[in-house]
Protein backbone atom coordinates (compact mmCIF):
# COMPACT_ATOMS: atom_id res chain seq x y z
CA UNK A 1 0.00 0.00 0.00
CA UNK A 2 2.51 2.38 0.97
CA UNK A 3 4.61 1.56 -2.49
CA UNK A 4 1.02 2.47 -4.36
CA UNK A 5 0.66 5.69 -2.39
CA UNK A 6 4.56 6.65 -3.29
CA UNK A 7 3.77 5.30 -6.94
CA UNK A 8 1.10 7.69 -7.18
CA UNK A 9 2.37 11.16 -5.17
CA UNK A 10 5.45 10.67 -7.32
CA UNK A 11 2.78 10.58 -10.55
CA UNK A 12 1.46 13.64 -9.58
CA UNK A 13 3.99 15.78 -8.52
CA UNK A 14 6.02 14.66 -12.07
CA UNK A 15 2.50 15.69 -13.51
CA UNK A 16 2.62 19.32 -11.47
CA UNK A 17 6.57 20.16 -13.12
CA UNK A 18 6.15 19.04 -15.91
CA UNK A 19 2.79 21.75 -16.62
CA UNK A 20 5.09 24.32 -15.08
CA UNK A 21 6.97 25.20 -18.27
CA UNK A 22 6.51 26.37 -21.41
CA UNK A 23 4.74 24.35 -23.88
CA UNK A 24 4.36 24.80 -28.03
CA UNK A 25 1.10 25.92 -29.04
CA UNK A 26 -0.05 22.66 -30.57
CA UNK A 27 -1.94 24.12 -33.58
CA UNK A 28 0.96 26.33 -34.52
CA UNK A 29 2.12 26.67 -37.64
CA UNK A 30 5.55 25.93 -37.92
CA UNK A 31 8.69 28.32 -38.81
CA UNK A 32 9.95 31.78 -37.53
CA UNK A 33 7.65 33.94 -36.51
CA UNK A 34 8.53 37.85 -35.85
CA UNK A 35 5.65 39.39 -34.38
CA UNK A 36 2.36 39.28 -32.44
CA UNK A 37 -0.92 41.07 -31.71
CA UNK A 38 -4.00 41.02 -30.57
CA UNK A 39 -7.34 42.63 -32.15
CA UNK A 40 -9.99 42.16 -29.80
CA UNK A 41 -9.98 38.44 -29.50
CA UNK A 42 -8.06 37.62 -32.74
CA UNK A 43 -4.81 36.85 -32.53
CA UNK A 44 -2.63 37.97 -35.89
CA UNK A 45 0.94 36.83 -36.04
CA UNK A 46 3.66 37.48 -38.56
CA UNK A 47 6.18 35.01 -40.48
CA UNK A 48 9.24 35.27 -42.05
CA UNK A 49 8.47 33.70 -45.15
CA UNK A 50 4.79 32.55 -45.09
CA UNK A 51 3.30 36.37 -44.30
CA UNK A 52 -0.02 36.60 -42.28
CA UNK A 53 -1.94 34.07 -39.90
CA UNK A 54 -4.57 34.57 -37.99
CA UNK A 55 -6.69 32.65 -35.06
CA UNK A 56 -10.12 33.62 -34.46
CA UNK A 57 -10.64 30.77 -32.27
CA UNK A 58 -7.81 31.45 -29.30
CA UNK A 59 -5.02 29.43 -31.06
CA UNK A 60 -7.01 25.81 -32.06
CA UNK A 61 -6.57 26.90 -35.30
CA UNK A 62 -5.12 29.24 -37.74
CA UNK A 63 -5.91 30.72 -41.38
CA UNK A 64 -3.14 32.09 -43.84
CA UNK A 65 -4.07 35.36 -44.88
CA UNK A 66 -1.73 36.27 -47.30
CA UNK A 67 -3.44 36.82 -50.65
CA UNK A 68 -1.88 39.73 -52.19
CA UNK A 69 1.52 39.29 -50.54
CA UNK A 70 2.62 37.87 -54.04
CA UNK A 71 6.25 38.17 -53.68
CA UNK A 72 8.39 35.96 -51.46
CA UNK A 73 10.24 39.59 -50.19
CA UNK A 74 6.29 40.50 -49.24
CA UNK A 75 5.92 37.16 -47.41
CA UNK A 76 8.64 38.49 -44.78
CA UNK A 77 6.48 39.99 -42.78
CA UNK A 78 8.53 41.64 -39.83
CA UNK A 79 5.82 43.17 -38.06
CA UNK A 80 1.99 43.62 -38.20
CA UNK A 81 -0.62 46.50 -36.94
CA UNK A 82 -3.90 47.13 -36.54
CA UNK A 83 -4.74 50.91 -36.77
CA UNK A 84 -8.16 52.71 -37.69
CA UNK A 85 -10.29 49.51 -39.15
CA UNK A 86 -7.14 48.73 -41.61
CA UNK A 87 -4.01 45.72 -40.99
CA UNK A 88 -0.43 47.09 -41.94
CA UNK A 89 2.49 44.88 -42.61
CA UNK A 90 5.78 45.55 -42.59
CA UNK A 91 7.53 43.34 -45.27
CA UNK A 92 11.29 43.46 -46.98
CA UNK A 93 9.00 44.70 -50.16
CA UNK A 94 7.56 47.74 -48.33
CA UNK A 95 4.13 48.34 -46.35
CA UNK A 96 0.91 46.27 -47.21
CA UNK A 97 -2.46 47.67 -46.38
CA UNK A 98 -5.44 45.46 -45.73
CA UNK A 99 -8.99 46.77 -45.44
CA UNK A 100 -10.55 43.34 -44.60
CA UNK A 101 -8.90 41.77 -41.88
CA UNK A 102 -6.56 40.25 -44.40
CA UNK A 103 -8.46 38.65 -47.26
CA UNK A 104 -6.41 40.51 -49.50
CA UNK A 105 -3.52 42.54 -48.97
CA UNK A 106 -2.10 46.02 -51.30
CA UNK A 107 1.06 47.24 -51.41
CA UNK A 108 0.92 50.58 -49.82
CA UNK A 109 4.44 52.35 -50.10
CA UNK A 110 4.19 55.21 -52.21
CA UNK A 111 7.38 57.81 -51.16
CA UNK A 112 9.50 54.97 -49.46
CA UNK A 113 12.58 54.11 -52.09
CA UNK A 114 15.01 51.90 -52.06
CA UNK A 115 18.12 53.19 -50.48
CA UNK A 116 22.01 53.02 -51.15
CA UNK A 117 23.04 49.05 -50.79
CA UNK A 118 19.78 47.72 -50.50
CA UNK A 119 17.65 45.80 -53.15
CA UNK A 120 14.39 46.36 -51.83
CA UNK A 121 12.55 48.38 -49.25
CA UNK A 122 13.12 46.22 -46.03
CA UNK A 123 10.68 47.92 -43.88
CA UNK A 124 10.92 46.78 -40.21
CA UNK A 125 8.28 48.41 -38.39
CA UNK A 126 4.91 49.74 -38.64
CA UNK A 127 3.61 51.53 -35.82
CA UNK A 128 0.19 54.43 -34.90
CA UNK A 129 0.63 57.15 -32.86
CA UNK A 130 -1.96 60.51 -32.80
CA UNK A 131 -3.23 59.15 -36.32
CA UNK A 132 -0.15 58.94 -37.96
CA UNK A 133 1.89 56.13 -39.05
CA UNK A 134 5.79 55.27 -39.22
CA UNK A 135 7.91 52.80 -40.31
CA UNK A 136 11.67 52.02 -39.92
CA UNK A 137 12.97 51.18 -43.79
CA UNK A 138 16.72 50.44 -44.89
CA UNK A 139 17.50 54.23 -45.68
CA UNK A 140 15.75 55.71 -43.16
CA UNK A 141 12.31 56.70 -40.78
CA UNK A 142 8.78 57.15 -42.86
CA UNK A 143 5.95 59.17 -41.67
CA UNK A 144 2.45 59.27 -43.19
CA UNK A 145 -0.50 60.93 -42.33
CA UNK A 146 -3.07 59.72 -44.70
CA UNK A 147 -3.43 55.75 -44.02
CA UNK A 148 -0.01 54.82 -45.84
CA UNK A 149 -1.08 56.58 -49.07
CA UNK A 150 2.21 58.35 -49.17
CA UNK A 151 5.11 58.25 -47.17
CA UNK A 152 7.45 61.21 -46.60
CA UNK A 153 10.90 60.49 -45.22
CA UNK A 154 11.75 62.13 -42.03
CA UNK A 155 15.46 63.61 -40.82
CA UNK A 156 16.58 60.15 -40.27
CA UNK A 157 18.05 58.88 -43.39
CA UNK A 158 21.22 56.74 -44.22
CA UNK A 159 21.86 53.39 -44.66
CA UNK A 160 20.73 50.68 -42.66
CA UNK A 161 18.47 52.27 -40.46
CA UNK A 162 15.59 49.82 -40.04
CA UNK A 163 14.45 51.30 -36.76
CA UNK A 164 11.91 49.07 -34.84
CA UNK A 165 10.23 48.82 -31.95
CA UNK A 166 8.54 52.53 -31.86
CA UNK A 167 7.18 53.23 -28.18
CA UNK A 168 5.24 56.20 -26.86
CA UNK A 169 6.67 56.75 -23.62
CA UNK A 170 5.47 60.15 -21.65
CA UNK A 171 4.21 61.85 -25.16
CA UNK A 172 7.16 61.45 -26.55
CA UNK A 173 8.12 58.66 -29.31
CA UNK A 174 11.44 56.17 -28.92
CA UNK A 175 12.32 53.83 -31.59
CA UNK A 176 15.29 50.91 -31.47
CA UNK A 177 17.96 50.67 -34.03
CA UNK A 178 19.48 46.79 -33.57
CA UNK A 179 22.10 47.85 -36.33
CA UNK A 180 26.14 47.93 -34.38
CA UNK A 181 25.79 51.57 -36.06
CA UNK A 182 25.83 54.68 -34.40
CA UNK A 183 22.99 56.00 -33.04
CA UNK A 184 21.56 53.32 -30.94
CA UNK A 185 18.29 54.59 -31.12
CA UNK A 186 15.86 57.46 -31.80
CA UNK A 187 13.89 59.53 -29.93
CA UNK A 188 11.19 62.41 -30.85
CA UNK A 189 8.92 64.70 -28.65
CA UNK A 190 7.24 66.68 -31.79
CA UNK A 191 4.89 63.96 -32.86
CA UNK A 192 7.52 61.92 -34.83
CA UNK A 193 8.36 65.06 -37.74
CA UNK A 194 11.63 64.67 -36.68
CA UNK A 195 14.10 62.39 -34.80
CA UNK A 196 17.20 63.15 -32.50
CA UNK A 197 19.91 60.04 -32.04
CA UNK A 198 19.32 58.45 -28.46
CA UNK A 199 22.84 59.45 -27.50
CA UNK A 200 22.03 58.82 -23.45
CA UNK A 201 22.31 54.43 -24.78
CA UNK A 202 25.61 53.32 -25.53
CA UNK A 203 24.39 49.83 -26.80
CA UNK A 204 22.21 49.14 -30.11
CA UNK A 205 18.63 49.04 -28.92
CA UNK A 206 16.11 45.62 -29.49
CA UNK A 207 12.99 47.20 -28.00
CA UNK A 208 11.23 49.66 -25.75
CA UNK A 209 8.64 48.82 -22.92
CA UNK A 210 7.28 51.85 -21.24
CA UNK A 211 5.50 52.07 -17.94
CA UNK A 212 5.40 55.49 -16.86
CA UNK A 213 7.87 56.85 -15.44
CA UNK A 214 10.10 53.59 -16.05
CA UNK A 215 11.35 53.28 -19.58
CA UNK A 216 13.05 49.55 -20.08
CA UNK A 217 15.25 49.01 -22.55
CA UNK A 218 16.29 45.91 -24.15
CA UNK A 219 19.75 45.81 -25.87
CA UNK A 220 22.30 43.86 -27.24
CA UNK A 221 23.92 44.03 -23.61
CA UNK A 222 20.71 43.03 -21.36
CA UNK A 223 18.25 45.04 -19.81
CA UNK A 224 18.33 49.00 -18.98
CA UNK A 225 16.05 51.33 -17.35
CA UNK A 226 15.35 55.14 -17.10
CA UNK A 227 13.48 57.16 -15.59
CA UNK A 228 14.01 60.47 -16.72
CA UNK A 229 12.40 59.92 -20.09
CA UNK A 230 15.82 58.44 -21.72
CA UNK A 231 18.45 61.02 -20.36
CA UNK A 232 20.19 58.53 -18.14
CA UNK A 233 20.10 54.48 -18.07
CA UNK A 234 20.67 52.22 -15.44
CA UNK A 235 21.65 48.15 -16.35
CA UNK A 236 19.52 45.86 -14.63
CA UNK A 237 20.70 43.02 -15.59
CA UNK A 238 22.13 40.60 -12.72
CA UNK A 239 21.10 36.83 -13.02
CA UNK A 240 20.71 36.91 -16.90
CA UNK A 241 22.68 34.76 -19.54
CA UNK A 242 25.85 35.78 -20.66
CA UNK A 243 25.96 38.68 -23.75
CA UNK A 244 22.51 39.22 -23.14
CA UNK A 245 20.50 40.23 -26.55
CA UNK A 246 16.67 41.83 -24.32
CA UNK A 247 13.80 41.28 -27.22
CA UNK A 248 10.83 41.87 -25.51
CA UNK A 249 9.13 42.39 -21.73
CA UNK A 250 5.74 42.04 -20.38
CA UNK A 251 4.41 42.78 -16.94
CA UNK A 252 2.18 39.82 -14.89
CA UNK A 253 0.92 40.00 -11.46
CA UNK A 254 3.52 42.13 -10.52
CA UNK A 255 6.59 40.57 -12.10
CA UNK A 256 8.67 41.81 -15.00
CA UNK A 257 9.34 38.64 -17.72
CA UNK A 258 11.88 39.62 -20.42
CA UNK A 259 12.51 37.17 -23.56
CA UNK A 260 16.05 36.68 -25.14
CA UNK A 261 17.16 36.42 -28.53
CA UNK A 262 20.46 34.62 -30.20
CA UNK A 263 22.82 32.05 -28.56
CA UNK A 264 20.01 29.92 -27.50
CA UNK A 265 17.58 32.97 -26.31
CA UNK A 266 16.40 31.80 -22.87
CA UNK A 267 13.00 33.35 -20.46
CA UNK A 268 13.79 35.60 -17.32
CA UNK A 269 11.88 36.67 -14.64
CA UNK A 270 12.44 39.57 -12.01
CA UNK A 271 10.20 39.64 -8.86
CA UNK A 272 12.57 43.45 -7.71
CA UNK A 273 12.30 45.47 -10.62
CA UNK A 274 15.16 44.40 -12.40
CA UNK A 275 17.95 44.24 -9.62
CA UNK A 276 17.98 40.23 -10.36
CA UNK A 277 16.35 38.22 -13.07
CA UNK A 278 16.05 34.23 -12.67
CA UNK A 279 15.69 31.76 -14.84
CA UNK A 280 12.19 31.19 -16.57
CA UNK A 281 12.67 29.20 -19.56
CA UNK A 282 12.17 25.15 -18.48
CA UNK A 283 10.00 23.63 -21.13
CA UNK A 284 11.75 25.71 -23.96
CA UNK A 285 14.03 24.01 -26.33
CA UNK A 286 17.53 25.42 -27.91
CA UNK A 287 15.90 28.53 -29.68
CA UNK A 288 17.52 30.69 -32.41
CA UNK A 289 15.51 33.72 -31.64
CA UNK A 290 12.52 35.02 -29.12
CA UNK A 291 11.01 37.66 -30.75
CA UNK A 292 8.06 39.35 -28.85
CA UNK A 293 6.17 38.52 -25.66
CA UNK A 294 2.02 39.36 -25.37
CA UNK A 295 -0.10 38.03 -22.60
CA UNK A 296 -3.47 36.67 -24.22
CA UNK A 297 -6.49 35.62 -21.85
CA UNK A 298 -4.35 33.41 -19.27
CA UNK A 299 -1.19 32.65 -21.24
CA UNK A 300 1.72 34.76 -22.15
CA UNK A 301 2.46 33.64 -25.76
CA UNK A 302 6.18 33.88 -27.74
CA UNK A 303 6.80 34.38 -30.75
CA UNK A 304 9.67 32.65 -31.91
CA UNK A 305 12.09 30.99 -34.67
CA UNK A 306 10.58 27.58 -33.66
CA UNK A 307 6.85 28.46 -33.67
CA UNK A 308 5.14 29.93 -30.98
CA UNK A 309 5.20 28.81 -27.75
CA UNK A 310 3.00 29.18 -24.46
CA UNK A 311 2.85 29.47 -20.50
CA UNK A 312 0.10 29.85 -18.20
CA UNK A 313 0.11 33.09 -16.60
CA UNK A 314 -0.74 31.77 -13.22
CA UNK A 315 2.31 30.08 -12.99
CA UNK A 316 4.43 33.58 -12.55
CA UNK A 317 4.45 32.96 -8.76
CA UNK A 318 5.88 35.85 -6.68
CA UNK A 319 8.74 34.49 -4.56
CA UNK A 320 7.08 35.69 -1.51
CA UNK A 321 4.19 33.60 -0.63
CA UNK A 322 0.66 35.07 -0.80
CA UNK A 323 0.12 34.60 2.77
CA UNK A 324 3.14 36.72 4.07
CA UNK A 325 2.06 39.80 0.95
CA UNK A 326 0.83 42.67 2.90
CA UNK A 327 -3.04 43.15 2.58
CA UNK A 328 -2.77 46.78 2.80
CA UNK A 329 -1.00 50.11 2.49
CA UNK A 330 0.83 50.40 5.58
CA UNK A 331 4.30 52.97 6.57
CA UNK A 332 5.73 52.13 9.71
CA UNK A 333 7.60 54.33 12.70
CA UNK A 334 11.48 54.22 11.85
CA UNK A 335 13.81 52.42 13.84
CA UNK A 336 15.84 53.55 16.38
CA UNK A 337 14.13 56.79 17.11
CA UNK A 338 15.89 58.95 17.76
CA UNK A 339 18.43 57.67 15.33
CA UNK A 340 22.47 58.95 15.16
CA UNK A 341 22.95 58.88 11.89
CA UNK A 342 21.27 55.71 10.70
CA UNK A 343 17.57 54.52 10.88
CA UNK A 344 15.51 51.93 9.06
CA UNK A 345 11.94 52.70 7.17
CA UNK A 346 9.67 49.88 7.01
CA UNK A 347 6.45 49.94 4.83
CA UNK A 348 4.50 47.86 2.57
CA UNK A 349 2.68 47.73 -0.44
CA UNK A 350 -0.57 45.50 -1.05
CA UNK A 351 -0.19 46.17 -5.16
CA UNK A 352 2.11 46.52 -8.29
CA UNK A 353 2.29 50.58 -7.55
CA UNK A 354 5.33 53.68 -8.07
CA UNK A 355 6.32 54.17 -4.78
CA UNK A 356 7.73 57.25 -3.61
CA UNK A 357 9.60 57.90 -0.07
CA UNK A 358 11.10 60.94 0.49
CA UNK A 359 12.40 62.94 3.26
CA UNK A 360 11.94 66.33 4.67
CA UNK A 361 12.94 68.80 6.81
CA UNK A 362 10.88 71.93 9.39
CA UNK A 363 11.37 74.08 6.47
CA UNK A 364 9.43 71.64 3.74
CA UNK A 365 12.66 71.06 1.89
CA UNK A 366 13.52 67.62 0.54
CA UNK A 367 17.13 65.89 1.69
CA UNK A 368 16.91 62.78 0.41
CA UNK A 369 15.21 60.00 -2.16
CA UNK A 370 14.71 56.83 -0.44
CA UNK A 371 12.91 54.97 -2.97
CA UNK A 372 11.48 56.09 -6.40
CA UNK A 373 10.05 53.34 -8.65
CA UNK A 374 7.78 50.72 -9.43
CA UNK A 375 7.31 48.10 -6.74
CA UNK A 376 5.56 44.70 -6.38
CA UNK A 377 3.29 44.17 -3.39
CA UNK A 378 5.93 43.47 -0.15
CA UNK A 379 7.37 44.22 2.47
CA UNK A 380 10.22 46.73 2.27
CA UNK A 381 12.70 48.07 4.70
CA UNK A 382 15.16 51.30 3.61
CA UNK A 383 18.10 52.80 5.50
CA UNK A 384 18.24 56.11 5.44
CA UNK A 385 21.63 57.89 6.44
CA UNK A 386 21.37 61.33 8.05
CA UNK A 387 25.21 61.56 8.41
CA UNK A 388 25.63 64.81 6.66
CA UNK A 389 22.33 66.53 8.80
CA UNK A 390 22.17 68.42 11.41
CA UNK A 391 20.19 67.56 14.76
CA UNK A 392 16.42 68.10 14.47
CA UNK A 393 13.33 66.80 13.31
CA UNK A 394 12.80 65.20 10.19
CA UNK A 395 9.98 63.96 8.28
CA UNK A 396 9.21 61.12 6.05
CA UNK A 397 6.55 60.73 3.37
CA UNK A 398 5.79 57.62 1.63
CA UNK A 399 3.29 58.06 -1.68
CA UNK A 400 2.29 54.73 -3.04
CA UNK A 401 -0.95 54.75 -5.91
CA UNK A 402 -3.27 56.59 -3.63
CA UNK A 403 -1.71 55.63 -0.28
CA UNK A 404 -0.15 59.31 0.83
CA UNK A 405 1.34 59.00 4.51
CA UNK A 406 3.77 61.13 6.50
CA UNK A 407 5.63 60.23 10.13
CA UNK A 408 8.22 62.22 12.08
CA UNK A 409 11.58 60.86 13.61
CA UNK A 410 14.56 62.84 15.65
CA UNK A 411 18.28 63.53 14.57
CA UNK A 412 19.82 63.61 17.65
CA UNK A 413 23.32 63.61 17.48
Amino acid sequence: MKKVFTNILFSVLFSTICLAQWTQVPTSPPGWFQNIIIVNDTLYVSHISDGVYKSTDSMLSWQLISNGLNNSQAKQVQEVLFSNGNLFAATVDGIYKSTNAGTLWNKSSNGITIGPGALYEFCESVFEYNGNLFTGAWNGIYRSSDEAANWVLTNVSGQGINAKNFTVHNGALFAARENINFPSGYKSIDNGLTWNALTSMSFPTITFFSEPPALWAGTIHGAWLSTDNGISWVSKSTGLSPDPYNSSFVRVDGQLITSLKFGGSGMFRSSDEGLNWENWGEGLPFLNSIEKLIVFKDEIIAATSNSLWQRDTSEVVSTIGDESLPQEFILLQNYPNPFNPKTIIGFGISDFVFVTLKVYNLLGEEVAVLVNEHKPAGSYEVEFDAAELTSGIYFYNIQAGSFVKTEKMILLR
